[in-house]
């Protein structure tokens, strides 16, 4: 599972520069506005939990394997990013619809892993 993880680390963070340098730069329409948007919120929930994950592995503790696991813990993040930030830096914007891009990208962990499992199983 470490293996795993940490691929799909870099892959969110891979995702990240690729959008913020390239993707945003060479889109219109829709597809623009979600990369703006949702795309690196979408990445930073399924990166979240897999740091979590890939944290817990190093503590020698049970892994995240479940939705009831996964969203409380992209809630209080979501919470401190999307409210408590936005209480701090000026400019910083509340927008509810980042806490489903949170949880969305959570349950994508969730599938690959459980995915990912059940072949190497």
């Amino acid at each position: 599972m470490r293996r795993i993880n940490l691929t799909l680390l870099l892959l969110a963070g891979g995702f990240y520069l690729l959008n913020r340098l390239v993707l945003q730069t060479i889109t219109g329409g829709w597809l623009h506005w979600f990369l703006v948007c949702y795309a690196n919120d979408l990445f930073a929930g399924l990166a979240i939990v897999a740091w979590t994950d890939l944290l817990l592995d190093w503590g020698h503790l049970p892994p995240i394997r479940s939705w009831k696991q996964t969203v409380p813990l992209l809630l209080v993040c979501g919470l401190v990013w999307e409210v408590l930030a936005a209480l701090w830096k000026a400019g910083a914007v509340f927008d509810p619809w980042d806490f489903v891009a949170y949880q969305a990208g959570g349950l994508l962990w969730l599938l690959l892993v459980r995915r990912i499992s059940n072949i190497k199983a």
